[in-house]
């Protein structure tokens, strides 16, 4: 048996709050980001400070691969994507010794998935191609499946919604077929995704809410996170705020009951810009400040930074102008370093209006 996961809660950047055109995290998330494990997945390890050598004296490759996932999978759902993918990498060089075509297609899956959480869509989109031709040539509805939503992630997240929307109802017909109820979430959730990134928020909700219940039923806990994060979003972007608040603080008790580092910290983004929607300012420093030994924990340099941009803003709304100052410098070294256009343009305006005693409006 092989674990499968659907983060989706990688946020290319977090939104600038002078600009808080909040995206649904479909990752999101932002993901948000952040791999999912439930009562049909394997168990992660207890510990990532088992030594590699000490998983080289498994009995066979087939169990030393097996322990190499479960460690690569906990890196995955910690966040820690670059070493995932080292680890994935070992897993797969294994299986492929073995001939483990459905070992093969499900590591490529993961493969998949982190590169699309990371942002690197073309690799992304390559592994997951070849994950499918497997999963094809092993006529397995459900794991033909778990790779047309991974290819509809991908997709989503460059705006290619109609393929998008394609592969997921594709996927849905498939999980329905081999009666599947958590692909089929998945696909309802993905098709809810979809729909909020179009503007058709009515149409999200509807499919949000089939994703919701049956993950409800099946326990299912961090893709439960995910769905209910994604429909706070969908409120945010109606002008709900006080409902999308409400689902982000179910969201946000799930991902730290089961410890997804990097979704809490793209969460408590969101809820620090829902708060400032609110009128809440001070509520909304507290939560970006929450954010970010988060996204430190996960090396999220880009976020961080836009989260500095975030403060500054408020700070600057408040007059609070050398606390201001100080957080629009701190985005712009960290954008710089991060290579982050976006951001150093917004720190370096900051900069720029506080240095020639212009403000922000009230």
């Amino acid at each position: 048996m092989y674990s499968r996961s659907y983060h989706f809660s990688y946020v290319a950047a977090i939104s600038i709050v002078v600009a808080p055109a909040l995206s649904l995290l479909a990752i999101s998330e932002a993901q948000a980001f952040t791999s999912i494990i439930n009562a049909r997945r394997l168990p992660a390890s207890d510990s990532l400070g088992d030594s590699f050598a000490a998983r080289a004296q498994a009995n066979d490759p087939k169990t030393q691969a097996d322990q190499l996932f479960e460690t690569a999978v906990k890196q995955h759902r910690e966040g820690l994507f670059r070493d995932a993918i080292q680890t994935f990498e070992q897993v797969l060089a294994i299986r492929k010794q073995l001939n483990d075509k459905p070992g093969i297609g499900e590591t490529l899956n993961h493969l998949g998935e982190v590169y699309g959480e990371m942002g690197s869509r073309l690799k992304a989109l390559e592994v997951l191609r070849q994950a499918l031709a497997i999963h094809r040539e092993i006529a397995e509805p459900s794991r033909i499946a778990r790779t047309l939503n991974l290819l509809g992630f991908v997709n989503r997240i460059a705006d290619n919604f109609s393929e998008a929307m394609k592969l997921h109802q594709e996927a849905l017909e498939l999980a329905q077929k081999a009666n599947d109820q958590i692909e089929i979430a998945e696909s309802f959730h993905s098709i809810a995704a979809v729909h909020g990134e179009k503007g058709e928020y009515a149409k999200a909700i509807e499919f949000y809410q089939q994703a919701r219940a049956i993950r409800t039923k099946e326990g299912d806990r961090r893709d439960l996170g995910r769905t209910l994060n994604n429909m706070g979003g969908v409120y945010y972007n109606i002008g709900d705020f006080n409902r999308a608040m409400e689902f982000y603080h179910q969201a946000l008790a799930i991902r730290r009951e089961i410890g997804d580092r990097a979704g809490v910290g793209r969460l408590l983004n969101n809820m620090a810009l829902t708060s400032r929607k609110l009128g809440r300012d001070t509520q909304a420093l507290i939560y970006f400040q929450q954010a970010i030994p988060m996204l430190e924990a996960i090396g999220d340099k880009t976020s961080i930074g836009r989260v500095f941009n975030n403060m500054a803003a408020i700070y600057e709304s408040l007059r609070q102008y050398p606390k201001a100052l100080e957080s629009y410098e701190k985005a712009l070294k960290i954008a710089r370093e991060g290579g982050d256009k976006v951001g150093e343009t917004t720190a370096m305006e900051g900069i720029k209006r506080l240095s020639s005693g212009q403000r922000l409006p009230q």
